[in-house]
């Protein structure tokens, strides 16, 4: 018999690991999902790591009353797509909760950063339009490169580098009428001025208002296959070390601006000549905790554990800052072309870096790849740790030596269009 039970929106990805976590203080986890199909570009889970499953079908007093006969203590979101969910579902059953009067603050992209602004922190210009001529004059204004972008978007899927007003036009043409990789229909999108400066993560855990730094991120990008910041690193920051105090500082004001009490958030925020300014906030686990039990000892999980059902313990260590055991980064190789991958050519010379942790090959030889544009279309992905941080950072510089167009053996799409047997319909068409 467990001695209590959390419920956790949409515990997939990083936020699976919510089972492990509550489970080591003798809690069980109910999974409760937002829609009745699993979110678009999830990996499965295995439902058997939950007391409960509860589907949510947009009927949220049954599954409030649902929810209720199980006696959780905690509500909270697991991912992007279950964080208005769990921030209704606190509030019905009177649980420590961010509340809903912000929820919206903590999912849209523009309300988000108007919502910081109007709170006294510093934030970047932008608009919310759908209208072609209303966004062409308004970048005309602005002057220099802006971003156009998805409102609830995820992973950087659809996000566009515009210099010139036509650009931010033909960006918006591209995003109207699709849908966002979370399903969401695009009418409107978000044009934010191009914050120049080194990007950072900040995540933290939220309990009664208290905010806990538990690990901080330096990200490395390259301008690549048309988008200007392709993220291809991401490298942790001692606690100590600057820029992480006033970064922490400006995302302490962010965290209570957006009505950020409880629970996990993940800040990526630029430091620009002006000063710090958010990037965008999520309302939930990064996915970073995947390294911080070895690197750090604990993180996001460990941390909202302690906020949800240990609040003594975590109110007795807030403040502490976090120490990490040697340098850790987390990279990814980007892919140059489109097509079948036939083969990589230098894999084993990563593996002979003197940092070198693991590899994780997502696009296997015989598979179709496709040119990195965001998160989701990386080919493989590398993690590196060691006592020294010039070495870390060499290794780094020479992962981006050895990738590119000689990393891959590709056939293009083109060619592989050209080769198929005349006797094969193309693909998709009906036998």
């Amino acid at each position: 018999m467990s001695a209590f039970r959390v419920a956790v929106v949409d515990a997939f990805g990083t936020s699976f690991g919510f089972t492990g976590a509550f489970g080591a203080v003798g809690g069980e986890v109910i999974q409760v999902r937002s829609t009745p199909a699993p979110p678009v570009g999830v990996d499965p889970v295995d439902d058997r790591a939950f007391a409960h499953v509860l589907l949510h079908d947009d009927d949220l007093d049954a599954l409030t009353a649902q929810l209720a006969a199980l006696g959780p203590v905690a509500v909270l979101a697991g991912r992007e797509t279950g964080v208005e969910l769990a921030d209704a579902l606190s509030e019905r059953l009177g649980l420590a909760s961010n509340g809903t009067a912000l929820s919206s603050a903590r999912r849209d992209k523009y309300v988000q950063i108007e919502t910081v602004k109007a709170q006294g922190v510093p934030g970047m210009r932008q608009l919310r339009t759908g209208d072609e001529a209303e966004l062409l004059a308004w970048h005309e204004k602005a002057g220099g490169t802006v971003v156009v972008k998805p409102l609830r978007g995820y992973w950087g899927d659809g996000v566009s580098f515009c210099d010139l007003p036509q650009d931010s036009v033909a960006a918006l043409r591209r995003l109207r009428g699709r849908r966002t990789v979370l399903g969401e229909p695009i009418t409107e999108v978000v044009a934010q001025e191009y914050l120049v400066g080194a990007e950072y993560i900040v995540n933290t855990v939220s309990c009664a208002g208290v905010h806990q730094l538990t690990d901080a991120w330096r990200t490395e990008r390259i301008e690549a296959n048309g988008v200007r910041d392709l993220v291809t690193a991401q490298v942790l920051l001692r606690s100590g070390e600057q820029p992480v105090g006033e970064l922490f500082d400006y995302g302490r004001r962010v965290l209570d601006a957006l009505g950020i009490r409880y629970g996990a958030a993940h800040l990526e925020i630029k430091l620009t000549p002006d000063g710090p300014r958010l990037v965008e906030a999520g309302a939930r686990v990064s996915g970073l905790p995947y390294y911080t039990a070895d690197v750090l000892g604990e993180g996001q999980l460990e941390w909202t554990v302690d906020a949800y059902v240990r609040p003594e313990r975590f109110r007795a260590r807030a403040g502490r800052p976090y120490q990490r055991r040697h340098a850790f980064a987390w990279a990814a190789l980007v892919a140059p072309a489109s097509g079948r991958l036939r083969g990589y050519r230098a894999l084993d010379r990563l593996k002979q870096l003197a940092s070198f942790r693991s590899l994780t090959v997502l696009v296997r030889p015989g598979d179709a790849i496709t040119a990195t544009t965001y998160d989701r279309e990386y080919p493989a992905t590398l993690t590196l740790g060691h006592p020294g941080d010039a070495v870390l950072q060499r290794d780094l510089n020479t992962v981006r030596y050895l990738d590119g167009h000689g990393m891959y053996e590709i056939t293009p799409a083109a060619d592989m269009a050209c080769r198929r047997p005349p006797s094969l319909p193309p693909a998709g068409t009906p036998r």
